[in-house]
């Protein structure tokens, strides 16, 4: 017998309980199975009685007799209950098993929550200006030249001045250290990558004048001018365009250009109106989320997080100062994120949109393709992380998501 009841927004309590009949014949399966295996002082293995296999073995006979009726007991009620859509699995509570009565239990779970569809189609989105500006394209043609820069000697006689390369023998001296010299050090004179102001002190040598440079903790760099060198770009023209790849002209150069900076334009317009919509569907539609599927979330939002800022070079100790903000961020994305993902999935269901096993196998392949792996290989890599429920989920989402924007009232280059 079982009794289910709601004690929460996606949590519910299933009491069970097991008459005292099969309790009874459970002991009398384990302690049969113990008597062919344990061990009693006094007597052979398999001779034991009931009660003296109770005293030296009760406990264990306790366990197994809990471990096999709550499992299947607990299985099977929640077979009979096929609308419960289970978020983990169930934990049990409150065990009561006492001679000669019936062992009764309570199993705390949480479910996906259960809402009515909510609007997805005929959503109003802007899609931004995708426009590619002339001014874009120079900016390009000048990191390209800048690629094919190179450093030629300064002919005249004249001082270092910024954005020079000064060439040079260099001397470093640490306290109670021995001095470092390195011959023919190139040194570019870039003010504005230079916050502490340290190559300030070069602006104006000629060779072979020395100068002696303060850095920090008491450290000094002797600095002896060798010559001058400056950047050379080459011109922007057709010859160069030829070596910028297999383009006839400047002009060629330009368009290819183009075309790629409006692929660029546009992929991030997608996002960008895939960003709106997702926006929407999340703050339309009312409904609580599973408390747990929450906090393991916004615990994989805090690690990321984390090694993010530390890669961008922002020291441990800031990073931890900034917990408290950090948590709370995470403990906000993460509802959000956990919210759209039963909308899309609700979404899907009422769409009845599904991964084939061809899409599947196509997405598998090009995973092995990236990773220079077979097929074979990467579906058991999948297979063992438990993966592949998460990749056919990718297609089902993507699926979804090009549903309600090919649904939704676009609006070209303007606010929704």
């Amino acid at each position: 017998m079982n009794t289910l009841k709601e004690i929460a927004p996606c949590r519910k309590e299933l009491r069970v309980e097991i008459p005292r009949e099969a309790v009874e014949a459970e002991f009398e399966t384990v302690y049969s199975e113990l008597r062919k295996r344990a061990l009693v002082p006094g007597f052979r293995v398999g001779q034991a009685p009931r009660d003296l296999l109770q005293r030296y073995h009760g406990s264990k006979a306790r366990e197994e007799v809990l471990r096999r009726l709550i499992g299947r007991s607990l299985d099977e009620a929640l077979s009979e209950r096929k609308e419960l859509d289970l978020v983990g699995r169930p934990q049990v509570t409150d065990v009561k098993l006492e001679e000669k009565k019936p062992l009764i239990y309570t199993a705390q779970m949480e479910t996906a929550p259960v809402f009515p569809v909510g609007r997805y189609k005929g959503l109003k989105l802007a899609r931004p200006k995708n426009d590619v500006a002339e001014e874009s394209v120079n900016e390009v043609l000048e990191r390209l030249r800048q690629t094919q820069a190179v450093l030629k000697p300064v002919l005249e006689d004249r001082p270092a001045a910024a954005g020079d390369f000064v060439l040079a023998d260099v001397a470093e001296k640490r306290p109670n250290q021995p001095v470092r010299k390195q011959k023919e050090v190139v040194i570019h004179l870039d003010l504005e990558k230079d916050p502490e102001g340290v190559l300030k002190g070069l602006l104006g040598i000629k060779a072979p004048e020395s100068r002696v440079l303060t850095l920090k903790e008491g450290a000094t760099l002797t600095v002896e001018a060798k010559g001058l060198k400056a950047k050379e770009v080459p011109a922007l023209d057709d010859a160069f365009a030829k070596t910028a790849g297999p383009y006839d002209s400047l002009e060629a150069l330009k368009e290819a250009i183009r075309k790629d900076a409006g692929r660029h334009a546009e992929e991030q317009a997608k996002r960008a109106i895939e960003a709106q919509a997702l926006k929407q569907l999340e703050e339309g539609w009312k409904f609580e989320v599973p408390p747990s599927l929450v906090a393991s979330q916004a615990q994989r939002n805090l690690k990321e997080r984390a090694v993010e800022l530390m890669q961008q070079g922002v020291p441990a100790t800031e990073v931890q100062s900034q917990a408290q903000v950090l948590t709370e961020q995470a403990k906000a994305d993460a509802l959000k994120q956990i919210r759209l993902f039963f909308i899309l999935r609700k979404i899907a269901t009422e769409e009845k949109l599904t991964a084939t096993e061809q899409e599947v196998e196509e997405k598998i392949r090009a995973v092995a393709v990236r990773m220079q792996a077979t097929e074979s290989q990467v579906r058991e890599d999948l297979e063992q992380r438990e993966l592949m429920e998460e990749l056919a989920w990718g297609i089902i989402r993507g699926k979804v998501v090009e549903l309600i924007l090919k649904e939704a009232n676009v609006k070209e280059g303007g606010s929704a």
